[in-house]
């Protein structure tokens, strides 16, 4: 067998291998080389079923992370939040309770979404989307399982604030954590894909309807945990935390390879231009900019014909003379496949175009959406307000989300956006409670839709305002004191020493001559 020699400068060579049978390779160490061989002929990418699809054609794994996202989020809003009129209906029927328990409920949740916030933010970035998702729908289930047991109304409050703690850690912003993370150049994208997720649940949400009245809501609540828990807790394992972990970077591109240098010492030859940034916003520096409040008061001005729209649609639908709640229900199925489409188009568009100026049509688009509602008196107008407030809906989520990992970076990603949702959860609580005072007060949805559609529109002028932040911190030196345009920086020069005393700094001086 060759000898091993130190190279002196030179790859060190493998040594070649004997048919002896001694050193005869085993099958197991032709196995465990044949798959790194192929692991790095990959790039690191799982292949899809070529024999399936006749190719070879490799998918990043990021996009295992948005198809897994897409599932869990349409369970989570399938199985919970676009189920809870069912439960609703039924609850009221068979305890008979009156409707501010169920709308204290709903305030109750929308509270905790704003106070957990921070502190999901900052547990996402500490410990990984995935050990978060693995407890958000532990937490979820244990919450539907006790709900299917409740008898009095605290324990309806506790059991569904359970569950909607489980639904916040398991849900929507632990994804959009996870999905930025894989993304940068398809961030847009890969959100809109990834946003489908609740589309899909309103169309999961009649079937679940249906169970209800079949089976009752007791063994509904319970099948669903069953439901969730299985698929959910067999899906979040495809959570890898970072592309390194998997010896991959962001968008799919094959991570750097390690070559030796003449000395020896390993290097990155082909190090992406990624590695090169300046580091990310932290928190507290992005708190301090001007673009984290424009974003998050964008981000919620909007809500507040969500919120409207979510607690008020079926009532507003009967109002009108010859609709049903039959009708509000293809309305509202209307309204999903609007924010279907807008999800998918904006997300592709916000690649390629200003995410700000996207977003302005979206703001408009909820206003003229709250005011056709408001002043609705046919079944025509109800599905144009409709379609217009699903595309709106869905063109903003992803654009908006992408745009504030454009500006702040993903490295704190989990925490910025945590504190961006105490901001998101007040206009969410306050869009149904004030749509339901003025609607008291006026005896119309006519007032109240136009306030909360002129609330959405200043989403707009927020979003224009939110130019992109410089990142702070960064104190530049130069050899004559302040910093002169002209001058070059100091931190770029070389070192070079010099024997002249002027040229030695005044302190350094000072000191040799004591």
């Amino acid at each position: 067998m060759p000898e091993r020699r130190p190279s002196g400068g030179r790859r060190i060579e493998r040594p070649a291998v004997t048919c002896s049978d001694s050193s005869r390779p085993t099958a197991r160490h032709q196995a465990s080389d044949g798959a790194q061989r192929a692991w790095e002929a990959s790039g690191g990418r799982p292949r899809v079923l070529p024999a399936l699809f006749g190719s070879d054609r490799k998918i990043f794994y990021g996009w295992y992370i948005v198809a897994a996202g897409i599932v869990i989020n349409m369970l989570m809003g399938g199985l919970i939040m676009h189920a809870f009129h069912f439960y609703v209906a039924e609850l009221k029927a068979e305890f008979l309770w009156s409707a501010t328990i169920f709308g204290l409920a709903f305030m109750i949740t929308r509270i905790e979404s704003g106070v957990l916030g921070p502190v999901q933010g900052w547990l996402i970035d500490r410990f990984g989307p995935q050990t978060m998702m693995r407890l958000g729908i532990l937490s979820t289930t244990i919450g539907l399982l006790a709900f299917s047991r409740l008898d009095s109304q605290a324990t309806f409050i506790g059991f569904y604030f359970i569950v909607a703690i489980g639904a916040s850690v398991g849900g929507f912003m632990t994804v959009s954590v996870a999905v930025v993370t894989w993304f940068e150049r398809l961030r847009s994208r890969a959100l809109g894909y990834m946003s489908t997720g609740f589309a899909f649940g309103g169309f999961l949400a009649l079937p679940v309807g249906l169970m209800i009245t079949e089976i009752g809501w007791r063994w509904s609540a319970l099948l669903s945990a069953v439901v969730l828990f299985s698929v959910g807790q067999s899906l979040a394992f495809l959570f890898v935390r970072r592309p390194e972990d998997r010896g991959l970077v962001k968008d799919g591109e094959a991570a750097p390879a390690r070559d030796e240098t003449h000395d020896g010492q390993a290097a990155s030859a082909r190090t992406p231009a990624s590695a090169h940034r300046h580091r990310d916003f932290t928190a507290r520096e992005a708190l301090r900019t001007r673009a984290f409040w424009g974003l998050a008061l964008a981000h919620g001005a909007p809500l507040l014909v969500v919120s409207g729209v979510f607690v008020h649609f079926t009532l507003l639908v009967v109002e009108i003379e010859g609709l049903t709640a039959f009708h509000a229900g293809i309305a509202y199925t209307v309204m999903n496949v609007a924010q279907l489409v807008g999800q998918l188009v904006m997300g592709y568009l916000g690649d390629r175009f200003s995410k700000r100026l996207l977003l302005v049509p979206a703001m408009i688009g909820h206003c003229a959406a709250a005011v056709l509602l408001g002043f609705a008196v046919s079944y025509e107008v109800v599905l144009i307000a409709a379609t217009i407030n699903g595309l709106a809906w869905g063109s903003r989520a992803p654009l908006i989300t992408a745009l504030r990992a454009d500006y702040f970076g993903a490295s704190n990603f989990g925490q910025i956006m945590g504190w961006s949702s105490v901001v998101m959860s007040t206009f969410m609580t306050v869009g149904g409670f004030l749509s339901a005072v003025l609607y008291d007060a006026t005896g119309s949805y006519e007032i109240p839709f136009i306030v909360l559609g002129l609330g959405a529109l200043t989403g707009a002028l927020w979003v224009l305002m939110a130019s992109r932040p410089r990142l702070p911190g960064v104190r530049v030196m130069t050899a004559r004191g302040p910093l002169r345009r002209a001058q070059p920086i100091a931190m770029f020069r070389p070192n070079r020493p010099s024997t002249s005393p002027s040229a030695r700094p005044a302190p350094q001086r000072a000191a040799r001559d004591r």
